[in-house]
């Protein structure tokens, strides 16, 4: 009967984790539609559930202090009120265009998954608590459970990506999801039957076996201290906020690959649960070991802009992440406080976990332009992990060298640039490697290789001149910057141009005093026979475009012409009507227009066009919304008898052609498609290797300037993507 016991304590734990981490991805891709593939959203989404995270474990604190019948009838009312409210939604309501829309954002997931989060939130610390003093097996420690928690957590994230969104549409895992939180209910009843009638109302007191030290360090941190909750909360915010960060470093930099989302967060959770686990003290110092490595293979990676191959960066990146946050969370394991103060434990890691997202999410895009939150964190990461600081007069004459190495790391990184012009390969390797090994070298030192980590990270993007950045700008959907770059003409001679870029990605270029629209817009490319046909077969157009760039379309336009502009980002429409940097829109022979919003949604009713242009990008990748069946049927209706649909479908790391396809037939289109690889020549000037399909409600109207499309056509097992289901494992590549 004890085995039975502890076996329905522990199911419910680990299915109330598993629920609560199944719906954030659920959640994400019912938001999708409104916001667009943005990383903020994701790190919003993420914000949302640790702090319905931190608000159960606030309310459980509050429960535990209440008679045990009292917290069983709590807790069965807040479980009944939350299934009142299912299958859980999302309103199609629109955000606020003028603003970013954080906050908007949090209210509707407060409504449409709020309730059912906050009870999901409440089961691990009240289960955790009842066992510690309910006699069966391990009550001594109940820390375990929470080992069970994050393996719940981990099963409930990746199982919706990789099992569920390959086999079921979205309405049927929202079924599926408010079927097993009915099943979790009745696993309660029989916890709450145990504590309530089983004499478990009288539970015993008993005191924890206290618990393993990770090291010296530790106990030296913590020795005299009356505040060891401020220890638990940075040791908790650290490692959420690096979450968030390598999360928008690897999909905007890197690689906008959806996916990418979700491993972070695996990797985090999976820290959780060794960590908490019996050999997490040992591990924990393996990692602390490995950190300085990792983060200094990282450091590296930075300062050379490594993107390619994608794998191998990632995995950089992802194993620096891996072992500071075991490492950090080894640490808060070997911590923690005896069962009477597990509730305030558990708390106060919410409130660090809660505070690290925040950082990222909702402080950074306020107060900063470009992203340096992942930089500092990644620093401030390395340091907790190789050991606590200690804040005495010894720890501080320990930074010593740490305050000299910033110095000379800033002089090694960006004076001799500066003093002599040097830019070869082998120059660089050699300076790079210096800054590592000096770095490597503070480790043994956590205050010192932190001040080190932090020069090496933010000196060369703060000190360097930024003579070669005419605009930066940061907003919900991520940094925009405006590059001054030269170039060589066609006759040898340097010219100047400026260069949009979101995260790795080039969004539009205009070479100064030149209106020809390059890129992926240049007249020999694709998009310039599109433009070709549009015309030969009506003047004047109506042009629809979703997303705007720099406005390079806006150079087709002859006059009569209207082209209205699509573009989700407020920012990014005053970017292209800045005529001291780009010149196409205020250039444009034809009227131009925007609209602000997301495209799918605001270009309902808009129409009739005679030609709609897809070239909505977040860094690399075309949010998903946007490639649905849904979404081609509300474009084909909005298209005028004869009228055309041009998708830019260029794409480092997704196979688009095949969803293209078959996502095509099944809204009643037929297409063609075409890969332009330009001459080295014309890239140097600016043209880009692109690949664009254009699609039609009627073949005939693709008949005729189309030379060298191929048609688009689908193959058996190609299945098409909807509102519904959408998986990118099919199309995904790595190379």
């Amino acid at each position: 009967m004890a085995v039975l016991g502890a076996l329905a304590f522990g199911l419910a734990i680990f299915a109330a984790a598993l629920l609560l981490f199944a719906v954030q991805p659920m959640t994400g891709r019912l938001v999708l539609p409104t916001l667009g593939g943005s990383p903020a959203v994701w790190n919003t989404v993420m914000v949302f559930f640790q702090a319905a995270l931190l608000t159960g474990y606030a309310l459980a604190h509050l429960l535990t202090r209440l008679p045990v019948r009292w917290q069983v009838a709590s807790h069965a009312a807040l479980v009944v009120g939350a299934a009142a409210t299912l299958p859980i939604g999302f309103g199609a309501a629109t955000p606020p265009a003028d603003t970013m829309p954080v906050g908007w954002l949090l209210g509707a997931l407060s409504l449409g998954v709020g309730l059912p989060a906050l009870m999901l939130a409440t089961v691990s610390p009240l289960v955790q608590v009842w066992y510690a003093r309910s006699g069966l097996p391990r009550a001594r420690d109940p820390y375990f459970l929470y080992a069970a928690s994050n393996a719940g957590s981990l099963l409930g994230l990746l199982g919706v990506p990789l099992l569920l969104d390959p086999r079921l549409g979205l309405a049927e895992q929202r079924t599926a999801w408010s079927i097993g939180f009915l099943a979790l209910g009745a696993a309660l009843v029989l916890v709450w039957w145990r504590v309530w009638w089983r004499g478990s109302w009288r539970m015993r007191a008993v005191r924890s076996a206290k618990p393993t030290q990770i090291g010296d360090d530790a106990r030296a941190a913590m020795h005299g201290s009356r505040r060891p909750w401020i220890w638990w909360i940075v040791l908790a915010l650290v490692p959420s906020s690096l979450l968030l960060g390598v999360t928008q470093h690897l999909t905007t930099d890197i690689a906008a690959v959806p996916l990418l989302w979700v491993v972070p967060l695996a990797l985090y959770l999976l820290t959780f649960i060794v960590a908490f686990g019996v050999r997490g003290a040992w591990l924990g110092r393996v990692a602390a070991k490995l950190t300085p490595i990792a983060v200094v293979a990282v450091v590296v990676a930075v300062l050379v802009e490594a993107r390619h191959p994608l794998f191998a960066v990632a995995l950089i990146h992802l194993v620096a992440f891996v072992v500071i946050a075991l490492a950090c969370h080894a640490r808060l394991a070997s911590l923690r406080p005896p069962v009477s103060e597990l509730t305030r434990f558990y708390l106060c890691v919410s409130l660090g976990g809660v505070l690290g997202g925040s950082v990222n999410a909702l402080a950074a895009p306020w107060l900063l332009d470009w992203v340096a939150e992942y930089p500092i964190m990644l620093a401030l990461g390395g340091m907790l992990a190789v050991g606590l600081p200690a804040f005495d007069r010894e720890g501080l004459r320990n930074a010593v060298p740490g305050v000299l190495a910033t110095v000379g790391v800033g002089v090694l990184l960006v004076a001799p640039i500066a003093w002599t012009g040097i830019s070869g390969g082998a120059f660089v390797a050699l300076f790079i490697g210096v800054v590592a090994l000096v770095c490597y070298l503070l480790s043994k030192r956590p205050l010192a290789f932190g001040i080190a980590l932090l020069a090496v990270l933010l000196l060369p993007p703060v000190l360097a001149p930024d003579a070669d950045i005419a605009r930066r700008d940061r907003t919900f959907f991520g940094v925009h910057t405006v590059f001054r770059e030269s170039f060589d003409t066609e006759r040898g001679s340097p010219a100047l141009r400026h260069v949009l870029r979101h995260g790795g990605t080039v969004h539009g270029l205009q070479n100064l005093g030149d209106n020809t629209p390059w890129t992926y817009y240049h007249p020999i490319g694709p998009l310039g026979e599109v433009m070709t046909h549009a015309h030969s077969r009506r003047r004047p157009l109506r042009i629809g475009a979703v997303g705007l760039g720099v406005g390079s379309l806006a150079a087709y336009t002859e006059p009569g012409d209207l082209l209205t502009f699509f573009e989700i980002d407020p920012v990014v429409v005053d970017i292209a009507q800045d005529a001291s940097l780009f010149t196409f829109v205020e250039e444009s022979p034809g009227a131009v227009e925007y609209v602000v919003g997301d495209g799918r949604l605001t270009i309902a009713g808009r129409g009739p066009f005679d030609l709609i242009v897809l070239d909505a990008f977040s860094s690399d990748a075309i949010p998903v919304h946007l490639l649905t069946a849904e979404a081609f049927e509300t474009y084909a209706s909005e298209l005028a008898e004869g009228g055309v649909i041009a998708l830019h479908a260029s794409n480092r790391h997704l196979r688009l052609g095949p969803v293209i396809a078959a996502t095509a037939e099944a809204a009643g289109l037929t297409g063609l498609i075409v890969t332009d690889e330009p001459l080295p020549a014309m890239m140097e000037l600016g043209q880009q290797v692109s690949t664009w399909a254009v699609l039609a409600p009627e073949p005939a109207a693709l008949r005729g300037s189309f030379r060298g499309w191929e048609p688009l056509v689908s193959l058996p097992g190609d299945r098409p993507w909807t509102d519904d289901y959408a998986s990118i494992l099919g199309v995904l590549r790595l190379d």
